[in-house]
């Protein structure tokens, strides 16, 4: 039979009747009553409506339906509907139905709701169904008696409320403490449809509205993109840190570096001498003069020999720098005495035009040691 064949008994019906598709979100079936509440011309008018503008509440709430029907389970519930755009509570009752292509439909039955809720109410319960916080009531005993669409999406219409957390003790503490009057907040990891998500849960006492007894509102709040970006903050910290330190670690080790390849030698009482070993650039040169004029202020040095015997060959600029290292030594009330001048580096000298004018030159860092001791300069 086909569903106006199955139906034709409840066409004159005052009980408004429907039959959805949820797939293609369109009315296969209606009767008298429903044309007249949709205030169409036509049953025809009526079936050809776009239903694509139904919230996403209310199609996760009748997709949830639709596992029950395959069950052979029936649902009951309150709905408002806008026709004209006016609302229009009533009192729904939702079966599963084969429709003519074999597909499972949803047969809706309603009536005027005479004890509609107030406007108040009939405010809340809309809320609830379009809100993005998570919504379960249970009982006493951790049963679910209702959830609302986020939760829905979230944990599907039949996962137990003790399977939700990842800690499993959770749940049943949970039910404990509001047994005895707490009101609990926590933040945990939750398994939802999607995944593990980091949750901001909170159980409360309530009375069940439909019979009074003892029961439990539980409110999810997804926090995962929060705690998320504060981990990556955290990470991200902890990373400049340890750069931080490490760089830390390079500087101390050049200079440690820096210090065995020129270190400052205490000759002989008043005396300083400077053996430079290996390479010389325009960064090391500046590093090693801060470090000798320091030296000098610090131990009130007389004369301070400059060794070049272990220098590679250096360029005209670090010659000038040189230069002007023996200028700086002499400002500071020091004699300079240059020891160990190759030849390469004699032109590198030449080639900067460096003025060593009124310097000791000598071979040898011994030699200068021994003019040192003499007063030369």
């Amino acid at each position: 039979m086909t569903l106006d064949e199955r139906l034709a008994p409840l066409a004159s019906s005052s009980l408004v009747t429907l039959v959805l598709d949820l797939e293609h979100l369109r009315f296969r079936w209606a009767n008298a009553a429903a044309v007249r509440l949709w205030n169409t011309a036509s049953v025809e008018e009526l079936l050809a409506r776009d239903l694509s503008d139904m919230s996403p509440a209310a199609q996760t709430r009748l997709a949830g339906y639709t596992a029950r029907f395959r069950e052979g389970q029936t649902a009951q519930e309150t709905w408002t509907v806008y026709p004209g755009g006016k609302p229009v509570p009533l009192r729904a009752f939702f079966s599963g139905i084969d429709l003519d292509d074999g597909r499972l439909g949803i047969l809706i039955q309603a009536l005027s709701d005479d004890g509609a809720p107030e406007a108040e109410r009939a405010r809340s319960v809309e809320a609830l169904r379009h809100s993005s916080v998570m919504v379960t009531l249970l009982d006493a005993q951790g049963g679910v008696l209702l959830h609302n669409p986020a939760a829905l999406r979230a944990f599907g219409e039949s996962a137990p409320f003790a399977e939700r957390f990842v800690d499993e003790s959770l749940a049943p503490a949970l039910v404990e403490a509001v047994a005895q009057g707490q009101v609990i907040s926590r933040e945990t990891r939750v398994r939802t449809l999607q995944g593990d998500r980091w949750h901001v849960v909170e159980a409360r006492p309530v009375p069940d509205p439909a019979t009074g007894e003892a029961a439990m509102l539980v409110q999810h709040t997804d926090e995962t993109e929060l705690r998320e970006a504060e981990e990556t903050a955290e990470a991200r910290a902890k990373l400049v840190a340890e750069l931080a330190g490490a760089l830390d670690l390079v500087e101390q080790q050049k200079e440690e570096i820096l210090a065995l390849s020129a270190p400052i030698l205490e000759v002989a009482t008043g005396t300083l001498a400077l053996p430079v070993i290996g390479a010389l650039d325009g960064g090391r040169s500046e590093e090693m003069g801060a470090r000798l004029l320091r030296a000098i202020v610090e131990r009130r040095s007389r004369s301070v020999i400059l060794d070049l015997t272990g220098a590679a060959t250096a360029d005209a600029a670090v010659a000038e720098h040189i230069a002007q290292l023996v200028r700086s030594i002499r400002l500071l009330g020091a004699r300079p005495i240059v020891t160990g001048v190759r030849p390469a580096l004699a032109q590198a000298f030449a080639e900067a035009g460096a003025d060593l004018s009124g310097v000791v030159l000598l071979r040898s860092l011994r030699d200068g040691i021994r003019a040192s001791a003499r007063g030369w300069g």
